[in-house]
């Protein structure tokens, strides 16, 4: 098979194993929360986003009320986070920047969205794939960039430089499919350390498993 076949034939048997993958960060109700939740999660696990995001949605739960916080008080709240006093300074610039230039509505084109500030492309597509489903482009997290390597489905050295590669690889019409499917194959079963090789159904495509890289 060729390389886009394989490619198909990766996503179909991810797709067995996590029929209906969906992001595990809770706690949010409106597109604006999700997007935070997201900023928040680089670099720090989902779990522990949940642990602060009841709180400070509780307490700010739109762009209006995020923008007037004080500093300090958001910081303290999400204070268990890695990274958590720039994400409080970044998440309440883009919630001043989201009433101010865009209504009070996080935008729905990459282009205006990146401009958020603490969001990059990654955080973009994660938000427009899951809560629009929207095919503007392909998130590479670690757990991403990981199953793409180990399945030779790309060997760029950079998570845009994978992105590419798989947007090359899928057709724009299943972009959203991959991130959500990926992310939870690379969490519970390609996990970097002691990966389930012996429950993956992938093994006789998977470079990491014959020992090739």
């Amino acid at each position: 098979m060729n390389k886009k076949e394989k490619a198909y034939e990766v996503l179909d048997k991810v797709q067995q194993l996590y029929p209906d993958p969906s992001s595990e960060l809770g706690n949010w109700e409106t597109p604006f929360q999700f997007l935070v939740c997201v900023a928040l999660s680089a670099q720090t696990t989902d779990k522990q986003v949940n642990k602060v995001t009841k709180r400070l949605f509780e307490k700010y739960p739109d762009a209006d009320s995020l923008s007037k916080a004080e500093l300090e008080d958001v910081q303290e709240i999400i204070s268990s986070i890695n990274y958590y006093k720039n994400k409080a300074k970044y998440v309440i610039q883009a919630a001043k920047m989201v009433i101010e230039n865009y209504v009070g509505s996080v935008p729905r084109d990459i282009n205006e969205v990146v401009k958020l500030p603490g969001v990059g492309y990654k955080t973009a597509n994660v938000f427009l794939s899951e809560i629009y489903e929207d095919n503007q482009g392909i998130a590479v997290d670690t757990h991403v960039f990981r199953v793409a390597h180990r399945l030779n489905l790309s060997k760029k050295d950079t998570p845009g430089g994978v992105a590419d590669d798989l947007e090359v690889l899928f057709d724009k019409k299943d972009w959203h499919k991959i991130n959500g499917a990926f992310v939870l194959f690379g969490r519970y079963t390609c996990k970097a350390k002691s990966p389930k090789c012996d429950e993956c159904p992938l093994t006789a495509l998977c470079e990491f498993y014959s020992g090739v890289s």
